[in-house]
């Protein structure tokens, strides 16, 4: 009978244990989420601020989109030249992969609605006439769906 009491007394012990074990790995994935999130946050600042300074640097860049600011029909692009024009056609790709990985990171719950909103959905909404009207398309379906819904270009059914 001690024999027993024994025994059930270690399972019990190891049961313990166990769940133990369990509730410091749910503990520590939680932090390592946390972690995550804000690293990726951190990435996503840090791209911003380059991004920014690169065009505010650029001598060439930041005039191209100046004349460029004209809305969806964008006839200023017929005027620039054949390096002006790669300039442009680059930088908006660039920045619509930066933006296609955003909206994955949203997707995927590594970006909250406020700031996915506040600032990838009102880049792209202003981005993506100027990337569609020299010709650039999205490579992600999903994200293509995304900017025909931010444009207003999502069909009917009856379509």
């Amino acid at each position: 009978m001690i024999r027993s009491t024994w025994k059930d007394t270690a399972e019990l012990i190891g049961i313990l244990a166990i769940v133990a074990s369990l509730i410091a790995l749910v503990i520590e994935l939680r932090q390592t989420q946390s972690a995550l999130s804000a690293e990726t946050y951190q990435a996503r600042a840090i791209d911003a601020i380059s991004e920014l300074l690169i065009v505010a640097d650029s001598e060439h860049l930041a005039p191209i989109l100046t004349q460029t600011n004209s809305g969806a029909d964008f006839e200023a692009v017929e005027s620039l030249s054949a390096g002006d024009h790669l300039r442009l056609q680059h930088y908006l790709r660039a920045r619509m992969i930066d933006w296609d990985n955003e909206h994955y990171q949203y997707q995927s719950g590594f970006m909250d609605a406020d700031f996915f909103e506040a600032t990838t959905t009102k880049s792209v909404r202003e981005w993506a006439p100027r990337w569609r009207a020299i010709g650039l398309t999205e490579g992600r379906e999903e994200f293509r769906k995304y900017v025909d819904t931010v444009l207003g270009d999502v069909p009917t059914s009856e379509e």
